[in-house]
Formats: structure tokens, sequence, C-alpha cells
């Protein structure tokens, strides 16, 4: 009987240890991926008439900003926020581009087409960091 017992206590114990190393390993998990950054993914599109679809977009302040560039124009475009040092490669027609970066101050941030002449005729826009 005693055998029996202490098999048991055993079994019981390897039960208990093992859901102990389960939880404190969940809690890391979750520490970790809630110690991480939203991700906010934002597209925009470069149009004829030198124009930016869309020309205003707002993002949470603290987020990720994965920013995909298209060019739906018929000459080469980039997109440009001097404040936050954000900048594309100037693509041209049908093509893509994706910035990476993070805005952790509330804010409005211009950008705008860098290649001359199309921010003075309109290619312009604004980011809310709100």
């Amino acid at each position: 009987m005693s055998r029996l017992l202490t098999d048991i206590s055993k079994q019981g114990m390897a039960i208990m240890l093992l859901a102990l190393v389960t939880m404190i390993g969940s809690a890391a998990v979750t520490t970790a991926v809630a110690g991480q950054p939203e991700t906010v993914r934002v597209t925009i599109t470069a149009q004829q008439g030198f124009q930016f679809q869309p020309a205003e977009v707002e993002v949470p302040a603290g987020t990720k900003v994965v920013l995909e560039f298209e060019n739906a124009g018929v000459m080469g475009h980039n997109l440009h926020i001097p404040e936050l040092d954000v900048m594309t490669k100037t693509i041209t027609a049908g093509g893509t581009d994706t910035v990476k970066f993070t805005v952790d101050e509330a804010g409005t941030y211009a950008f705008r087409c860098e290649v001359p002449g199309h921010a003075e005729a309109g290619m312009s826009g604004e980011l809310k960091v709100l």
C-alpha cells in the first residue's frame, strides 16, 4: 500500500512540475509578444495627375508602419516623409516599394514626391499620427 502511495505521489509531483513549467513558459511568450509594437499596413498609390491616393493617412502613435508604395502613374515617383527620414525608392510605372518605420510621437507629418516638379504640381499628402 505504501509503495502505491509513493508511486501516486511521484506522479502527482511530476504533473504539478509539468504544469508549473508550462505556466511559466506561456507567461514568457505572452510578455514577449505583448511588448512588441502593433504593426499597421498602409498602401499609398501614386496616381496620374500628380496625386497620392489616399493623400491623408492616420496611424496610432507607437505602431510599426509597413508602408507599401505603388506607382499607378506613367512616370517615376517616390514618397518622402522628411521629418521622419523615411523615403521610398523612385519607382517606375507599375512598380512598388515597401518601407518600415515606427512613429512614437503624435503629430502631422507631410509627405511628398521628390521627383523635380512633382510636389509643386500637387503631389503631397499628410501622415497623421494619433
